[in-house]
């Protein structure tokens, strides 16, 4: 017999290991464009979803102030007579965003996201009370043109906000204890003399106030925010201060919901 010459046998070698090295990498490429298309698809998909809730929004503008609104877990029936949220703060990229609230309640319910805040500046003080007295009047002409407009059940208005909206929306419901059922403020504090002057106003809507234990914003505010809180508590007793052990300025917010929730079981004849 007739070996195979060891150089011939070598390259055959080299030739076979190419070609599997080849099949391979076109393995791993086909792999990595399936992998590529799944992501594409998944990232369109979660895109789709958040524009088909961002699409349910419309908007409304009252007096150069624009806000937009959509109706939650609302299947058919009338728009009117319904419960209204009113969040301070922007429906899109934000804490309270549309994804947030989008049918997340129990029942059909108005939400609305007023724009009273956009325009100031992000160094505004929570307790300016040039900007307050400003804002406060435009809130009233937004407020009045919501009502016309929706025609939403006036013994179940609620306001909510997170931090600096929180606290706005806090000082609302108080400034204006006749016009509102309930209050949610997220990682607000309450320290505003504008909210202190007013807290008389707690025996009529309820309140919940939620603060992580360990907000880094707000760190040296905890024990006023405590004493706020039982006063609170002790003049209504439906309303709660919740100090949420571990939670952080921003952790809070998933929470939100849940007290949202809370106050919509209650209306003025429950509160008065």
């Amino acid at each position: 017999m007739y070996g195979i010459p060891q150089q011939q046998t070598t390259e055959n070698s080299v030739v076979a290991c190419r070609q599997k090295k080849g099949l391979v990498m076109h393995v791993m490429k086909e792999r990595c464009f399936v992998i590529f298309i799944l992501l594409i698809l998944l990232v369109m998909s979660l895109c789709g979803c958040r524009q088909a809730k961002t699409s349910l929004l419309s908007s409304i503008t009252i007096d150069g102030v624009k806000s937009y609104y959509m109706y939650s877990n609302m299947e058919s029936g009338s728009k009117e007579g319904l419960p209204a949220i009113i969040i301070m703060g922007r429906p899109v990229g934000q804490r309270g965003s549309v994804e947030r609230f989008a049918d997340q309640f129990n029942e059909p319910v108005l939400l609305i996201w007023s724009g009273l805040l956009e325009d100031l500046p992000n160094d505004t003080l929570i307790d300016d009370n040039n900007v307050w007295e400003k804002k406060r009047q435009d809130f009233l002409t937004s407020f009045k043109g919501y009502k016309d407009y929706f025609r939403f059940d006036e013994k179940r208005i609620y306001l909510t906000g997170f931090s600096f909206a929180g606290a706005y929306a806090w000082m609302l419901a108080y400034d204006r204890p006749d016009l509102y059922s309930g209050v949610v403020a997220m990682s607000a504090v309450s320290y505003p003399e504008q909210l202190q002057q007013n807290l008389e106003s707690s025996k009529s809507v309820v309140t919940v106030v939620v603060r992580g234990r360990n907000d880094h914003v707000y760190p040296k505010r905890l024990e006023q925010e405590i004493k706020t809180g039982r006063v609170i508590e002790s003049r209504n007793p439906h309303s709660k201060f919740v100090l949420k052990q571990g939670e952080s300025h921003g952790s809070v917010e998933k929470y939100w919901l849940e007290y949202l929730n809370y106050i919509l079981q209650f209306s003025k004849p429950d509160v008065l």
